[in-house]
Parts: structure tokens; C-alpha cells; sequence
């Protein structure tokens, strides 16, 4: 038996750099996110509910924004092993860690403005 490879077309073709894109997005989220959580509890006096993250340590900010690139990461091995079909599971994860930081810091901005 020989081993045959299947050509799979999907309807969207994504590429590293397509992801690297939506990291950068999902990075500059976080990064509004930190402002307003700095301005929140320095500025207006709210206190910090997560207590990992009281008093904003270094490693929650390392944290934070490593964990923005491992997608883009893991986009990059898949095009170099040439296993850019499977790039759209990167993709899906992507937009939902997007979907996760708009939803965080429309209730922060929500909780700010007193909406």
C-alpha cells in the first residue's frame, strides 16, 4: 500500500503572517486592557479583584503578553512543516482569545464610564 495525500482545498486559505496580523490585534487588546486596569485602580480608586494581580507584578504583564504569541508561534512551525491546512485551528483559536479580550475590556471600560 502506498500512503496517498489527500489535497484538501478549504474555501479560506490563511497564511502565517494572516496570523500574525490578528496577534498583533489581540496584542494591542491586551495592551488597551493593562491601561485600563492601571488607570481603574491608580486614577479612580477601584480595588483589584484577582489577587494574582494585585499591585500589577512583572510576571502577570510577561505573562499576559507571551501567552498573545503563541499562536503565531505555532502558526509559523505549521508553515514550515508545511502543514499550512491546518493553519485555520490557529485561526479559530485566535479569534476566540479575540472575542475573550473585547468582551473584557468592553466590562472594563463598561465599569469605568459607570455604565
Amino acid at each position: 500500500m502506498s500512503a496517498q495525500r489527500a489535497a484538501q482545498s478549504f474555501l479560506f486559505a490563511f497564511s502565517w503572517k494572516d496570523i500574525g496580523l490578528l496577534t498583533a490585534i489581540l496584542v494591542s487588546l491586551n495592551f488597551v486592557d493593562v491601561v485600563l486596569s492601571i488607570y481603574a485602580v491608580n486614577i479612580l480608586g477601584f480595588a483589584e479583584l484577582n489577587p494574582f494581580a494585585i499591585g500589577f507584578p512583572v510576571w502577570i504583564f510577561v505573562l499576559k503578553f507571551c501567552v498573545c504569541f503563541i499562536p503565531l508561534v505555532c502558526a509559523y512551525t505549521l508553515y514550515r512543516f508545511g502543514n499550512e491546512n491546518y493553519l485555520i485551528l490557529v485561526f479559530v483559536f485566535l479569534a476566540i482569545l479575540i472575542q475573550i479580550y473585547a468582551f473584557i475590556l468592553g466590562f472594563s471600560l463598561g465599569n469605568i464610564l459607570g455604565i
